[in-house]
């Protein structure tokens, strides 16, 4: 008897995680639709950065840090609606490594990162990213300094942030 009730109850257990697991793949499929048909790009926006500027990798490396920088700019496929038409978002894209060559962490940033920093959330959500420069730090800080730069697309006034990385590529302070 004992041994029966178990052999039931180890089929009714794999039989409802079977189940489980169907419907979860079946709801991932249609929110992966979703998200795919509400991301399509916009066709005719405009660009606050030059075309020879994407995609080119900068690098930076301070003789007294065991570390290298590389920052490329990209394009992203959102884009800021602004009166006068739409404009392009950009992306940068920090790879940190070793000077032995292997690496410490890479990520992507977008302007959208400083809100979680910043106070007031007007000039960066009507702007677009521009540039991002390593700024070279003398007193052997354990974080990588970056400069974002900003630009309203409609006004042309540029806004500068900077923001302290940790070695693990988390934002500790924008200032």
């Amino acid at each position: 008897m004992k041994n029966t009730s178990l052999l039931l109850l180890t089929i009714g257990l794999l039989t409802a995680c079977g189940r489980s697991e169907k419907t979860q793949e079946t709801q991932t499929s249609s929110k992966t639709d979703s998200v795919a048909t509400a991301a399509r790009k916009p066709k005719d926006c405009k660009t606050v950065v030059d075309a020879d500027k994407l995609g080119k990798s900068d690098v930076y490396q301070e003789s007294g840090k065991s570390i290298k920088v590389t920052l490329t700019l990209a394009q992203d496929t959102s884009s800021t609606e602004t009166s006068s038409g739409c404009y392009f978002n950009n992306t940068i894209t920090v790879l940190a490594t070793k000077k032995s060559g292997s690496q410490l962490f890479k990520r992507t940033l977008l302007k959208d990162d400083l809100l979680y920093f910043i106070k007031s959330d007007e000039v960066v959500e009507r702007s677009v990213l521009k540039t991002v420069t390593y700024k070279p730090t003398f007193n052997g800080q354990r974080y990588i300094n970056l400069v974002m730069r900003v630009i309203d697309p409609v006004s042309q006034k540029t806004a500068d942030y900077t923001l302290f990385m940790n070695y693990f590529g988390e934002i500790v302070k924008v200032k």
